[in-house]
Protein backbone atom coordinates (compact mmCIF):
# COMPACT_ATOMS: atom_id res chain seq x y z
CA UNK A 1 0.00 0.00 0.00
CA UNK A 2 1.46 3.26 -0.78
CA UNK A 3 1.35 6.08 2.08
CA UNK A 4 0.57 9.43 0.70
CA UNK A 5 1.72 12.51 2.22
CA UNK A 6 -1.12 14.56 4.31
CA UNK A 7 1.30 17.27 5.86
CA UNK A 8 4.52 18.37 7.20
CA UNK A 9 5.07 19.99 9.94
CA UNK A 10 7.46 22.41 11.53
CA UNK A 11 8.51 24.06 14.74
CA UNK A 12 8.64 28.11 14.85
CA UNK A 13 8.96 30.81 17.28
CA UNK A 14 4.87 31.32 18.48
CA UNK A 15 3.09 33.30 15.37
CA UNK A 16 6.50 33.49 14.14
CA UNK A 17 7.80 35.90 11.15
CA UNK A 18 7.67 33.19 8.75
CA UNK A 19 4.11 33.04 8.63
CA UNK A 20 4.31 36.62 6.99
CA UNK A 21 6.93 35.43 4.42
CA UNK A 22 4.65 32.87 3.46
CA UNK A 23 2.18 35.57 3.08
CA UNK A 24 4.73 37.98 1.35
CA UNK A 25 5.33 35.26 -1.38
CA UNK A 26 1.86 35.37 -2.10
CA UNK A 27 0.74 32.18 -0.48
CA UNK A 28 -1.90 31.97 1.24
CA UNK A 29 -2.94 30.92 5.06
CA UNK A 30 -5.84 28.51 4.93
CA UNK A 31 -6.49 28.07 8.56
CA UNK A 32 -5.51 28.09 11.89
CA UNK A 33 -6.35 25.55 15.04
CA UNK A 34 -5.12 25.70 18.76
CA UNK A 35 -4.23 22.34 20.50
CA UNK A 36 -5.78 22.44 23.25
CA UNK A 37 -4.08 19.36 26.16
CA UNK A 38 -1.08 19.31 23.62
CA UNK A 39 0.20 22.75 24.53
CA UNK A 40 0.48 23.48 20.57
CA UNK A 41 -0.84 25.33 17.96
CA UNK A 42 -0.71 26.27 14.36
CA UNK A 43 -1.00 27.89 11.20
CA UNK A 44 -1.61 25.99 7.78
CA UNK A 45 -1.17 26.59 3.94
CA UNK A 46 -2.86 23.70 2.25
CA UNK A 47 -2.33 23.01 -1.32
CA UNK A 48 -4.62 20.48 -3.52
CA UNK A 49 -2.55 17.20 -1.71
CA UNK A 50 -1.34 18.34 1.27
CA UNK A 51 -0.29 21.02 3.61
CA UNK A 52 2.43 22.53 5.67
CA UNK A 53 1.76 23.20 9.09
CA UNK A 54 3.62 25.91 11.00
CA UNK A 55 3.35 24.21 14.61
CA UNK A 56 4.71 26.32 17.57
CA UNK A 57 4.52 25.89 21.51
CA UNK A 58 2.02 26.80 23.83
CA UNK A 59 2.30 25.56 27.19
CA UNK A 60 5.54 23.90 28.32
CA UNK A 61 2.92 21.88 31.19
CA UNK A 62 1.13 20.44 28.45
CA UNK A 63 3.49 19.26 25.62
CA UNK A 64 5.64 17.37 28.50
CA UNK A 65 2.63 15.88 30.21
CA UNK A 66 2.35 12.06 30.63
CA UNK A 67 -0.32 11.91 27.93
CA UNK A 68 1.79 13.90 25.54
CA UNK A 69 5.52 13.55 26.35
CA UNK A 70 6.55 10.92 24.17
CA UNK A 71 5.65 12.27 20.90
CA UNK A 72 8.86 14.28 21.67
CA UNK A 73 7.02 17.84 20.65
CA UNK A 74 8.72 20.23 23.29
CA UNK A 75 12.10 18.81 22.72
CA UNK A 76 10.92 19.28 18.39
CA UNK A 77 9.86 23.18 19.63
CA UNK A 78 13.26 23.68 21.14
CA UNK A 79 15.20 22.45 18.33
CA UNK A 80 17.75 24.81 18.76
CA UNK A 81 18.82 23.75 22.19
CA UNK A 82 18.19 19.65 22.08
CA UNK A 83 19.43 19.06 18.91
CA UNK A 84 16.13 17.85 18.13
CA UNK A 85 14.35 17.31 14.48
CA UNK A 86 11.88 20.21 14.41
CA UNK A 87 9.82 18.58 11.28
CA UNK A 88 6.80 15.95 11.51
CA UNK A 89 5.73 14.16 8.53
CA UNK A 90 1.60 13.02 8.80
CA UNK A 91 0.31 10.46 6.70
CA UNK A 92 -2.25 9.11 4.86
CA UNK A 93 -2.34 5.39 4.93
CA UNK A 94 -1.36 2.12 7.04
CA UNK A 95 2.45 2.58 8.77
CA UNK A 96 2.41 -0.95 10.27
CA UNK A 97 0.97 -2.57 6.83
CA UNK A 98 4.20 -0.61 5.07
CA UNK A 99 6.15 -2.16 7.86
CA UNK A 100 6.58 0.44 10.29
CA UNK A 101 5.75 -0.50 13.85
CA UNK A 102 3.86 2.21 15.93
CA UNK A 103 2.41 3.46 19.23
CA UNK A 104 -1.08 4.79 19.81
CA UNK A 105 -1.13 8.58 20.62
CA UNK A 106 -4.26 10.07 22.01
CA UNK A 107 -4.11 13.59 21.66
CA UNK A 108 -6.04 15.28 24.45
CA UNK A 109 -7.68 17.63 21.92
CA UNK A 110 -9.58 15.29 20.06
CA UNK A 111 -10.63 12.79 23.05
CA UNK A 112 -13.78 13.87 22.07
CA UNK A 113 -13.91 12.93 18.18
CA UNK A 114 -11.86 9.38 18.63
CA UNK A 115 -12.98 6.36 19.36
CA UNK A 116 -12.69 4.84 23.03
CA UNK A 117 -9.90 3.37 22.79
CA UNK A 118 -8.41 4.38 19.92
CA UNK A 119 -5.54 6.66 18.84
CA UNK A 120 -2.90 8.51 16.16
CA UNK A 121 -0.24 5.97 15.49
CA UNK A 122 2.95 7.32 15.72
CA UNK A 123 6.21 5.50 14.28
CA UNK A 124 8.00 4.01 17.30
CA UNK A 125 10.94 5.31 16.08
CA UNK A 126 10.68 8.40 16.34
CA UNK A 127 10.85 8.08 20.07
CA UNK A 128 14.18 8.94 18.84
CA UNK A 129 13.57 13.15 18.29
CA UNK A 130 16.49 13.00 16.08
CA UNK A 131 14.32 11.88 13.90
CA UNK A 132 11.39 13.17 12.19
CA UNK A 133 7.98 12.74 14.15
CA UNK A 134 6.22 10.26 11.78
CA UNK A 135 2.29 9.57 12.20
CA UNK A 136 -0.93 8.76 10.73
CA UNK A 137 -2.82 11.61 10.23
CA UNK A 138 -6.33 11.55 11.89
CA UNK A 139 -7.82 13.35 9.13
CA UNK A 140 -8.46 10.75 5.23
CA UNK A 141 -8.98 13.50 2.55
CA UNK A 142 -6.90 15.94 0.85
CA UNK A 143 -7.02 19.12 1.20
CA UNK A 144 -9.06 19.47 -2.45
CA UNK A 145 -11.37 18.09 -0.99
CA UNK A 146 -12.55 19.37 2.61
CA UNK A 147 -15.36 21.55 2.84
CA UNK A 148 -15.09 24.67 0.89
CA UNK A 149 -15.18 26.77 4.38
CA UNK A 150 -12.41 24.90 5.48
CA UNK A 151 -9.79 24.81 2.45
CA UNK A 152 -11.03 28.04 0.78
CA UNK A 153 -8.88 28.56 -2.50
CA UNK A 154 -5.68 26.87 -1.53
CA UNK A 155 -3.22 28.08 -3.22
CA UNK A 156 -4.27 28.71 -6.76
CA UNK A 157 -4.25 32.69 -6.17
CA UNK A 158 -0.30 32.01 -6.23
CA UNK A 159 -0.54 29.71 -9.21
CA UNK A 160 -0.25 26.53 -7.18
CA UNK A 161 -1.84 23.36 -7.28
CA UNK A 162 0.03 20.31 -5.36
CA UNK A 163 3.34 19.47 -4.21
CA UNK A 164 5.15 16.76 -6.38
CA UNK A 165 7.93 15.68 -4.25
CA UNK A 166 9.42 16.93 -0.99
CA UNK A 167 12.94 17.14 0.36
CA UNK A 168 14.36 17.28 4.41
CA UNK A 169 17.75 18.44 4.90
CA UNK A 170 19.03 17.27 8.69
CA UNK A 171 22.21 16.93 10.37
CA UNK A 172 21.84 13.85 11.56
CA UNK A 173 21.81 10.22 10.66
CA UNK A 174 18.15 10.44 9.52
CA UNK A 175 19.36 10.29 6.27
CA UNK A 176 20.08 6.76 6.50
CA UNK A 177 16.70 5.93 9.09
CA UNK A 178 15.02 2.97 8.04
CA UNK A 179 11.72 5.11 9.10
CA UNK A 180 12.58 7.41 6.23
CA UNK A 181 13.55 5.02 3.66
CA UNK A 182 10.30 4.18 4.10
CA UNK A 183 8.59 7.40 3.00
CA UNK A 184 10.82 7.70 -0.46
CA UNK A 185 7.99 5.84 -2.57
CA UNK A 186 5.30 7.78 -0.20
CA UNK A 187 3.30 10.15 -2.41
CA UNK A 188 4.93 12.33 -2.97
CA UNK A 189 7.89 11.41 -2.34
CA UNK A 190 10.40 12.36 0.70
CA UNK A 191 13.87 12.47 0.25
CA UNK A 192 16.03 12.82 3.47
CA UNK A 193 19.54 14.51 2.63
CA UNK A 194 22.02 15.30 5.49
CA UNK A 195 23.59 18.68 5.48
CA UNK A 196 26.71 19.62 6.65
CA UNK A 197 26.32 23.07 8.36
CA UNK A 198 24.24 21.56 10.74
CA UNK A 199 21.11 23.12 9.80
CA UNK A 200 17.32 21.83 9.12
CA UNK A 201 15.75 22.47 5.43
CA UNK A 202 12.26 21.61 3.99
CA UNK A 203 11.85 21.77 -0.02
CA UNK A 204 8.85 21.53 -1.33
CA UNK A 205 8.40 21.05 -5.28
CA UNK A 206 5.36 23.08 -6.16
CA UNK A 207 3.64 22.33 -9.40
CA UNK A 208 1.10 24.45 -11.18
CA UNK A 209 -2.47 23.93 -12.52
CA UNK A 210 -1.01 21.94 -15.22
CA UNK A 211 0.59 19.82 -13.02
CA UNK A 212 4.45 21.37 -14.19
CA UNK A 213 6.98 21.66 -11.78
CA UNK A 214 7.70 25.32 -11.73
CA UNK A 215 8.49 26.68 -8.28
CA UNK A 216 10.64 25.48 -5.60
CA UNK A 217 9.06 26.41 -1.77
CA UNK A 218 12.98 26.40 0.12
CA UNK A 219 12.50 26.81 4.10
CA UNK A 220 16.22 26.31 6.14
CA UNK A 221 16.60 27.48 9.32
CA UNK A 222 19.53 29.48 10.25
CA UNK A 223 22.16 30.85 13.27
CA UNK A 224 19.74 32.97 14.74
CA UNK A 225 16.85 30.41 14.64
CA UNK A 226 14.23 31.64 12.20
CA UNK A 227 13.97 29.99 8.94
CA UNK A 228 14.97 31.76 5.84
CA UNK A 229 11.59 31.29 3.54
CA UNK A 230 12.43 31.50 -0.55
CA UNK A 231 10.33 30.69 -3.36
CA UNK A 232 12.68 29.54 -5.98
CA UNK A 233 11.57 30.33 -9.76
CA UNK A 234 12.54 26.98 -11.86
CA UNK A 235 12.51 28.61 -14.96
CA UNK A 236 14.19 31.91 -14.18
CA UNK A 237 17.80 30.64 -15.05
CA UNK A 238 17.00 29.96 -18.90
CA UNK A 239 14.27 32.56 -19.09
CA UNK A 240 17.42 34.92 -18.47
CA UNK A 241 19.81 33.35 -20.47
CA UNK A 242 17.88 33.49 -23.35
CA UNK A 243 16.71 36.95 -22.76
CA UNK A 244 20.57 38.66 -22.04
CA UNK A 245 21.91 36.55 -25.28
CA UNK A 246 18.36 37.77 -27.59
CA UNK A 247 18.74 41.62 -26.08
CA UNK A 248 22.38 41.74 -27.45
CA UNK A 249 21.50 39.72 -30.77
CA UNK A 250 23.75 37.43 -30.24
CA UNK A 251 23.64 33.45 -29.58
CA UNK A 252 25.58 32.08 -26.81
CA UNK A 253 28.16 29.78 -27.51
CA UNK A 254 27.60 26.00 -27.18
CA UNK A 255 28.08 24.92 -23.99
CA UNK A 256 28.83 27.90 -22.35
CA UNK A 257 25.37 27.72 -20.09
CA UNK A 258 26.48 24.20 -19.01
CA UNK A 259 30.30 24.98 -18.22
CA UNK A 260 28.25 28.07 -16.28
CA UNK A 261 26.43 26.59 -13.95
CA UNK A 262 28.81 23.81 -13.09
CA UNK A 263 31.32 26.69 -12.38
CA UNK A 264 28.28 28.23 -9.77
CA UNK A 265 27.95 24.61 -8.36
CA UNK A 266 31.70 24.22 -7.46
CA UNK A 267 31.45 22.24 -4.42
CA UNK A 268 34.02 24.76 -2.09
CA UNK A 269 30.50 27.57 -2.53
CA UNK A 270 28.61 28.46 0.14
CA UNK A 271 27.11 32.29 -0.68
CA UNK A 272 28.56 32.30 -4.14
CA UNK A 273 26.57 29.71 -5.72
CA UNK A 274 23.88 29.37 -7.68
CA UNK A 275 21.64 30.75 -4.93
CA UNK A 276 23.26 34.07 -5.49
CA UNK A 277 23.41 33.97 -8.75
CA UNK A 278 19.15 33.37 -8.76
CA UNK A 279 18.83 35.68 -6.57
CA UNK A 280 20.55 37.99 -8.14
CA UNK A 281 18.73 37.00 -11.39
CA UNK A 282 15.51 37.60 -9.64
CA UNK A 283 16.42 41.17 -8.35
CA UNK A 284 17.32 41.84 -12.13
CA UNK A 285 13.85 41.24 -13.43
CA UNK A 286 11.62 43.69 -12.35
CA UNK A 287 14.18 46.17 -12.30
CA UNK A 288 15.75 46.13 -16.13
CA UNK A 289 14.02 48.79 -16.99
CA UNK A 290 16.26 50.88 -15.18
CA UNK A 291 19.30 48.88 -17.25
CA UNK A 292 20.89 51.65 -20.28
CA UNK A 293 21.93 48.26 -21.80
CA UNK A 294 19.75 45.05 -20.41
CA UNK A 295 21.85 42.67 -22.02
CA UNK A 296 25.23 43.49 -20.94
CA UNK A 297 23.92 43.90 -17.51
CA UNK A 298 22.25 40.72 -17.38
CA UNK A 299 24.79 38.76 -18.74
CA UNK A 300 27.44 40.43 -16.50
CA UNK A 301 25.42 39.17 -13.47
CA UNK A 302 25.74 35.52 -14.99
CA UNK A 303 29.80 36.24 -14.81
CA UNK A 304 30.42 38.42 -12.45
CA UNK A 305 31.16 35.19 -9.93
CA UNK A 306 31.76 32.77 -12.28
CA UNK A 307 35.52 32.52 -11.03
CA UNK A 308 35.42 31.69 -7.25
CA UNK A 309 39.09 31.09 -5.01
CA UNK A 310 38.40 32.39 -2.10
CA UNK A 311 42.09 31.68 -1.27
CA UNK A 312 42.63 33.13 -5.32
CA UNK A 313 43.22 36.90 -6.20
CA UNK A 314 41.91 38.14 -9.16
CA UNK A 315 38.21 36.15 -9.08
CA UNK A 316 36.66 39.31 -11.22
CA UNK A 317 39.45 39.92 -13.48
CA UNK A 318 39.10 36.38 -13.94
CA UNK A 319 35.36 36.55 -14.52
CA UNK A 320 35.37 39.54 -16.50
CA UNK A 321 38.33 37.86 -18.60
CA UNK A 322 35.76 34.40 -18.91
CA UNK A 323 32.83 36.84 -19.65
CA UNK A 324 35.14 39.01 -22.91
CA UNK A 325 36.31 35.30 -24.12
CA UNK A 326 32.67 34.20 -24.63
CA UNK A 327 31.22 37.33 -26.45
CA UNK A 328 34.17 37.38 -29.11
CA UNK A 329 33.41 33.72 -29.56
CA UNK A 330 29.51 35.03 -30.36
CA UNK A 331 30.53 37.63 -32.40
CA UNK A 332 29.91 40.61 -30.24
CA UNK A 333 31.78 43.75 -30.61
CA UNK A 334 35.00 44.87 -28.95
CA UNK A 335 32.60 47.80 -27.52
CA UNK A 336 30.33 45.59 -25.57
CA UNK A 337 33.32 43.45 -24.83
CA UNK A 338 34.35 46.42 -22.64
CA UNK A 339 31.58 47.53 -21.24
CA UNK A 340 30.46 44.18 -19.68
CA UNK A 341 34.25 43.65 -18.66
CA UNK A 342 33.65 47.05 -16.60
CA UNK A 343 30.57 45.79 -15.57
CA UNK A 344 31.70 42.93 -13.75
CA UNK A 345 34.94 44.36 -12.73
CA UNK A 346 32.50 47.31 -10.81
CA UNK A 347 31.11 44.11 -8.24
CA UNK A 348 35.04 44.37 -6.89
CA UNK A 349 33.33 47.03 -4.50
CA UNK A 350 36.49 48.91 -4.42
CA UNK A 351 35.59 52.06 -5.89
CA UNK A 352 31.96 53.71 -6.84
CA UNK A 353 30.60 52.80 -9.79
CA UNK A 354 30.94 55.65 -12.58
CA UNK A 355 27.22 54.99 -14.70
CA UNK A 356 23.66 53.52 -13.84
CA UNK A 357 24.38 50.14 -15.17
CA UNK A 358 27.29 49.79 -12.86
CA UNK A 359 25.10 51.32 -10.37
CA UNK A 360 22.78 48.70 -11.00
CA UNK A 361 24.74 45.72 -10.69
CA UNK A 362 26.48 46.94 -7.88
CA UNK A 363 23.26 47.10 -5.88
CA UNK A 364 21.74 43.80 -7.23
CA UNK A 365 25.07 42.52 -5.91
CA UNK A 366 24.55 44.15 -2.26
CA UNK A 367 20.83 43.46 -2.12
CA UNK A 368 21.88 40.72 0.37
CA UNK A 369 23.09 43.35 3.03
CA UNK A 370 19.57 44.51 3.14
CA UNK A 371 17.84 40.65 3.21
CA UNK A 372 15.62 39.66 5.97
CA UNK A 373 17.41 38.73 9.17
CA UNK A 374 16.80 35.06 8.13
CA UNK A 375 18.06 35.37 4.92
CA UNK A 376 21.23 37.82 6.45
CA UNK A 377 22.02 35.01 8.97
CA UNK A 378 22.57 32.37 6.98
CA UNK A 379 24.68 34.31 3.53
CA UNK A 380 27.01 35.56 6.99
CA UNK A 381 27.33 31.66 7.65
CA UNK A 382 27.94 31.10 4.21
CA UNK A 383 30.70 33.43 3.51
CA UNK A 384 31.98 32.36 6.91
CA UNK A 385 31.95 28.66 5.60
CA UNK A 386 33.91 30.05 2.75
CA UNK A 387 37.23 31.26 4.77
CA UNK A 388 37.45 28.17 7.13
CA UNK A 389 40.57 28.38 6.23
CA UNK A 390 41.10 31.74 8.20
CA UNK A 391 41.83 31.75 11.58
CA UNK A 392 39.05 32.65 13.12
CA UNK A 393 40.02 35.58 15.44
CA UNK A 394 41.27 37.43 12.22
CA UNK A 395 38.12 35.99 10.47
CA UNK A 396 35.94 37.77 12.30
CA UNK A 397 38.23 40.88 12.69
CA UNK A 398 38.45 41.71 8.89
CA UNK A 399 34.66 40.38 8.14
CA UNK A 400 33.80 43.47 10.81
CA UNK A 401 36.54 45.54 8.83
CA UNK A 402 34.54 45.03 5.82
CA UNK A 403 31.05 45.18 6.89
CA UNK A 404 31.49 48.57 8.92
CA UNK A 405 33.19 49.73 5.41
CA UNK A 406 29.80 49.49 3.98
CA UNK A 407 27.97 50.73 6.74
CA UNK A 408 30.19 54.09 7.17
CA UNK A 409 28.70 54.80 3.36
CA UNK A 410 26.47 57.85 2.92
CA UNK A 411 24.57 55.42 0.55
CA UNK A 412 25.17 52.10 0.31
CA UNK A 413 23.08 51.56 -2.84
CA UNK A 414 23.45 54.12 -5.85
CA UNK A 415 19.97 53.81 -7.48
CA UNK A 416 16.91 55.27 -5.95
CA UNK A 417 14.92 52.01 -6.54
CA UNK A 418 17.35 49.71 -4.49
CA UNK A 419 18.11 52.27 -1.89
CA UNK A 420 13.94 52.35 -0.97
CA UNK A 421 14.19 48.81 -0.53
CA UNK A 422 16.93 47.81 0.87
CA UNK A 423 19.22 50.36 2.39
CA UNK A 424 17.28 50.73 6.16
CA UNK A 425 17.25 46.96 6.42
CA UNK A 426 21.08 46.98 5.28
CA UNK A 427 21.98 49.29 8.01
CA UNK A 428 20.11 47.60 10.78
CA UNK A 429 21.95 44.30 9.67
CA UNK A 430 25.64 45.92 9.22
CA UNK A 431 24.54 47.45 13.18
CA UNK A 432 23.88 44.42 14.38
CA UNK A 433 26.75 42.14 12.36
CA UNK A 434 29.25 44.85 13.48
CA UNK A 435 28.24 44.87 17.39
CA UNK A 436 29.12 40.83 17.33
Amino acid sequence: MTLAIDHIFLFIDPEGSEIGALRRLGLSETYRRAHPGQGTANACFAFDNLYLELLWLTSETEARSAHVARTRLWERSQWRSTQACPFGVAVRGDLDAAGVPTWAYRPPYLAQVLPAGAGIPVASASDDPALPMVFVSPGNERPAQWPDERKGALQQAAGFRSVVSIELGSPSRAASAPLLRTLTSSSPPVHVTKRADGQHSLRLALANQEGHHTHTLDLASTATGLWRVSLIDEGLPQRSWRRAWAALGLSAPEGLWEKLMDAWAEPHRHYHSQQHLRECLALLEPALDLAQQPGEVELALWFHDAVYDPQGKGNEQRSADWAVESLALAGAGRDVQQRVHALIMATCHDAEPVDDDARLLVDIDLAILGADPARFAEYDAQVCEEYRWVPGWLYRRKRKEVLAGFLKRPVIYGTAWFRERFEGRARENLTQATRR
